[in-house]
């Protein structure tokens, strides 16, 4: 019975084209505000026992949305842990939450999910001091746009039917009829732009920054 009533005054491939056009359309994310900054909180981990060796610093690091995976691009100074040489500024560091010890300087901090979550990943720049480094981190977010929306695809499908019935009054020779289909029509148009608007809105994905909570104690403080 639908499909009759949709297109009695609509061609049906332009019925199909537009509700394929409106599940499928995606839009620029949408940028939510960014996340609250850690508590100033010690990261449930144990510290080594010995301090760090001459020339080191010690880095404890934490993610505040489970355990995640921390690679880093230093200067030339850079060591992954438990190496000896240089052969490159960039390396693994650890799991978090972790302790590691590294030359001071600054670093570009690469994280990404331990369990491989899509919408866990983030980029940090940090700067090391001789001493203890803490550096919590609220990881920015990505949820990739989604194609299909229920709720909106109905909303655009009902604003359709209603067009389309107008439209078939419309060509009635009453002008009580015609009155009638021109308010329909106006009333789908309208129902159809807002359930277009609510499904590009919902089909837009989302982008959201991260925050860091970091402070320095030095090597006398513990």
């Amino acid at each position: 019975m639908l499909p009759v009533v949709i297109t009695s005054g609509v061609p049906r491939w332009q019925v199909y084209s537009l509700i394929v056009f409106m599940s499928g359309c995606t839009g620029v994310p949408k940028e939510l505000p960014p996340r609250v900054p850690p508590a100033r909180q010690l990261p449930n981990v144990p510290m080594p026992p010995n301090p760090p060796a001459a020339g080191l610093a010690r880095v404890v690091l934490d993610t505040t949305d489970g355990p995640m995976r921390v690679e880093a691009r230093g200067d030339l100074e850079f060591v992954p842990p438990g190496g000896n040489y240089r052969p490159t500024r960039f390396g693994e560091l650890c799991v978090t939450p972790c302790v590691v010890d590294l030359p001071a300087g600054k670093y570009k901090l690469y994280l990404t999910s331990a369990g491989g979550t899509y919408s866990h990943g983030d980029v940090d720049v940090i700067t090391i001091r001789e001493g203890t480094n803490y550096y919590v981190r609220a990881p920015g977010k990505f949820d990739p746009p989604q194609w299909l929306h229920i709720w909106p695809s109905v909303i655009v499908l009902t604003g359709i039917t209603v067009f389309a019935v107008g439209a078939g009054f419309a060509l009635s020779h009453d002008s009580g009829a015609q009155a009638t289909g021109l308010a329909f029509m106006a009333g789908g148009v309208a129902v159809s732009t807002a359930g277009g608007i609510y499904l590009y809105d919902a089909s837009r994905g989302s982008t959201q920054e991260g925050a860091t909570t970091a402070w320095w104690e030095p090597n006398s403080a513990r």
